[in-house]
């Protein structure tokens, strides 16, 4: 049977060309993602900021709690303090040691994410001067891959402290690692006074005695690249990197999956006489269906292979790719390798085999006497369409099942990007399965009732897709994958965008003015102090925090939460407000949202640990709905208001107040210190959620796999459907129809296909949509349906089904032509 496979895909190669290119692309971009999903996990191995330190000592406080299971957990704090004067004492008898301090710092038109360090530091993460000279005084700066013509000009410092005058000294070569200005050793201990990291020289005994019993953490050797301070910033930023990669890969699969047993489906369908004479010379029906699987075999070989050979190729442009977009840091490289390329090809070849079980079934089930048939009739397939309505229908229920606990008991979780594409996948796939079932509803209901006064080229249409049940679903499912799976996914994230913006924009109904950030993650206390000075307002800061929780008592995960002033909250925050009240939030007390990752109920006592490790047991003041931003709980602010980081203001006129002039008055107070003044609905309109954004830049690799497979599906299909009805279109030749209304029929029959496919997918969408929208409306309120609805994926869809419909026209008219050109006898042969 092997031989008689090879001779088969010899013979009808052309037939089988879509499941090889299919499945070649599949393995292509399953290989691509696992390549760089594997680069990225070697990313932070390398030491970069203390890649030439002998040893480094660094603040290691840990947030140690036990979960149900009596298991102990440990998470590093989120705010480590500095190392003390007294151990950075005991370590320097060691050796030498240099202190290292790291601090928000920034120049005007500098990266967001820019940092200072005193230069004594600066040797140690292979910093080398190009242009200019170290600095030497209190207000010289040496700019980290900066212009060598900027040396020697004036410019203004931006710290928490306040705008500060500078000189460029000296500008060094770029890494790749972080974006750092570098000041004296004085100058940045006066700035941020705590030590962030010591470099030490002593021996390694001596070392580690001195720090015995003390909560810090000594590196050395391949250990330095857990000292990196960008370390967890980097694993967060890779992590949503490889979340849309395995959800590429993951659609890559399915669609294969799906058109590798279609295509197989189809090619055993029109070859029923030609497997009836091999049953009719004595061949068994496990020998039939043993060469329907080397077939697949085969092809599963040489697809795997030149997939793997693509694979190679494209990583590389991948990495790049993802670099230009700032997806992952700069120097990511993607180099080769074979436990990567090795799953990618058996994946391809499980796809292969697994995707004909059903096809090598069915032509098991192949009579030899079916070769004596004049006409091929098609099988009404009454069998498969139960099994895919039971399989759909239970995928579809399964999916909607998810959707309905998740509005009803944890709606935080439909504003997670990677959650809602997962189910708005299973969806869409549940509605693939069910297009064997709906598929001829649709095409009926399009192709309506057809009747004898009907035009000749619509009336031949709708009885050829009518009476091919198998050629019409293969036609249809490729246009659904495409629509359906284009449509769930961006209608999932545009739902999530419009919570987001509608969360905001609730949030800042009682807000006149924002003051934000013009560049770096916080405000400079002399931005705050000026903005609290103008007269007539009222004003709300946040500072950002952070508190950790066993979720659900199981997994000790870090919270975003906000400290403020429960006053000024009161008083300007519009967050609706579902249970308990934010008058009660005092000291020991907290406000949770809906985004906060547990339940809880208003007077409930709950254990948590605070940003730097303290334990600490809260009650529940209050119970909200989202508030639109990263942040999940409210805590009344701890210390001093002149010292606690600012990343927002929010400024609310008090009664009688003039806005015009309150407006000039906080854009002087603004000025110079880094600060921009913004009205909330600039505020609101600009809202976007950052994983939604990451998840989206993903989804480019998902539409653009989309539209390829369409664009072979679809031709195969088409082209193969054609080649194998040359005979019944030179029946219509001999009816008396011309060569234009042969080709327009194929051609409509073409087209009504992908109208119905296109519907089946805008309503996988609508449902996706949906169960979305009744979540999202949980977790924020008032959420309206119409705008929605007004600003959902419909133009993306409306593109996408022009497409499916172009490349129908090309593929079922092109060949139809060229097939009524090439016969020589209005008869033909089969």
């Amino acid at each position: 049977m092997l031989r008689i496979a090879r001779s088969t895909l010899r013979v009808r190669w052309a037939s089988l060309a879509g499941s090889f290119l299919a499945l070649a692309l599949g393995v292509a971009l399953l290989a691509t993602t696992l390549l760089v999903i594997t680069a990225t996990g070697h990313l932070t191995d390398r030491p970069q900021r203390y890649s030439a330190a002998p040893a480094v000592l660094l603040p290691d406080t840990e947030v140690s709690a036990i979960d149900s299971s009596g298991a102990e957990q440990r998470l590093p704090a989120a705010d480590q303090p500095g190392l003390t004067p007294a151990l950075v004492a005991t370590v320097a008898r060691t050796g030498r040691t240099v202190t290292d301090r790291t601090f928000a710092a920034r120049l005007p038109g500098g990266p967001r994410d820019q940092v200072g360090h005193a230069w004594s530091a600066a040797q140690y993460g292979g910093y080398r001067l190009t242009a200019g000279r170290a600095p030497a005084a209190d207000g010289e700066v040496v700019v980290g891959g900066g212009d060598p013509a900027s040396v020697g000009r004036s410019l203004t410092l931006l710290t928490a402290a306040g705008p500060t005058p500078v000189t460029v000294t000296g500008v060094t070569a770029p890494v790749t690692f972080e974006h750092a200005l570098f000041l004296t050793d004085a100058q940045a201990e006066r700035i941020s006074p705590a030590v962030n990291a010591l470099i030490a020289y002593g021996p390694p005994d001596q070392l580690a005695r001195a720090v015995a019993g003390a909560p810090v953490a000594l590196r050395s050797g391949p250990d330095l690249a857990l000292a990196d301070p960008n370390r967890a910033a980097a694993l967060g930023q890779l992590d949503g990197v490889t979340t849309p990669l395995g959800l590429a890969a993951a659609v890559a699969v399915l669609v294969a999956g799906f058109v590798v047993a279609g295509t197989f489906a189809f090619s055993v369908a029109q070859r029923r006489r030609e497997l009836a004479l091999l049953r009719l010379i004595g061949a068994g029906r496990h020998q039939l269906r043993r060469l329907v699987r080397y077939e697949a075999l085969l092809v599963g070989l040489a697809a795997s292979a030149a997939g793997c050979v693509l694979a190679l190729a494209a990583a590389p442009l991948l990495g790049r790719w993802l670099v230009a977009r700032a997806l992952v840091p700069t120097g990511f490289s993607v180099p080769p390798s074979g436990w990567a390329l090795l799953a990618a090809a058996v994946t391809g070849l499980l796809i292969a085999t697994t995707g004909v079980l059903v096809s090598s079934w069915r032509a098991g089930r192949v009579g030899p006497l079916e070769a004596l048939r004049e006409a091929a009739v098609e099988r009404d397939g009454r069998a498969a369409r139960v099994l895919r309505a039971v399989g759909g229908g239970f995928a579809l229920l399964a999916g909607l099942a998810v959707a309905g606990a998740i509005a009803l008991w944890t709606p935080q979780y439909a504003a997670n990007a990677g959650a809602s594409a997962s189910l708005a996948l299973w969806i869409s796939g549940a509605f693939v399965v069910l297009a064997g079932v709906l598929a001829r509803p649709l095409v009926r209901l399009l192709a309506g009732r057809g009747g004898s006064r009907g035009r000749f080229v619509w009336r031949a249409a709708r009885a050829g897709v009518l009476g091919a049940a198998g050629r019409t679903l293969a036609t249809v499912t490729p246009v659904v994958i495409v629509i359906g799976l284009s449509g769930c996914l961006l209608g999932s994230l545009d739902a999530i965008d419009s919570a987001k913006v509608a969360a905001t924009r609730d949030q800042l109904a009682g807000t006149d003015f924002l003051v934000l950030p013009a560049g770096g993650p916080t405000l400079s206390r002399a931005a705050v102090d000026q903005v609290r000075a103008v007269p007539g307002t009222v004003v709300l800061t946040v500072t950002p925090s952070t508190l950790f929780t066993l979720q659900d008592g199981a997994a000790l995960i870090p919270a975003p939460v906000a400290e403020v002033d429960p006053a000024a909250l009161a008083a300007v925050s519009r967050t609706p407000v579902l249970a308990g009240s934010l008058a009660d939030l005092g000291a020991d007390s907290v406000a949770l949202s809906r985004d906060w990752p547990g339940s809880a109920k208003v007077g409930q006592r709950i254990a948590l640990w605070r940003a730097d490790g303290t334990p600490a047991t809260l009650r529940v003041a209050a119970l909200l709905a989202s508030t639109g931003g990263p942040a999940t709980a409210y805590l009344p602010l701890a210390g001093s208001d002149s010292t606690a980081p600012v990343s927002v203001a929010y400024v609310q006129l008090a009664p009688g107040a003039d806005r015009s002039r309150t407006a000039a008055a906080l854009d002087r107070a603004a000025r110079g210190t880094g600060a921009r003044v913004l009205l909330p609905a600039q505020v609101a309109a600009g809202t976007r959620d950052a994983n939604v954004e990451q998840s989206r830049t993903g989804l480019e690799l998902i539409l653009g796999l989309g539209l390829v497979y369409a664009v072979i599906a679809l031709a195969n299909t088409l082209v193969m459907t054609v080649a194998d009805r040359r005979r019944e279109l030179a029946l219509l030749r001999l009816a008396g129809a011309t060569r234009t209304q042969v080709v327009a029929v194929v051609t409509v029959e073409a087209l009504i296909c992908v109208g119905a496919g296109a519907l089946l997918g805008a309503l996988a969408a609508a449902v996706s949509v949906g169960g979305s929208w009744a979540a999202l409306r949980r977790l924020v309120g008032d959420l309206p349906l119409g705008p929605l609805l007004a600003d959902g994926p419909w133009s993306t869809l409306g593109a996408l089904t022009a497409l499916c419909v172009l490349v129908a026209l090309v593929a079922a008219a092109l060949p139809a032509a060229l097939a009524l050109r090439t016969s020589t006898s209005p008869i033909g042969s089969s």
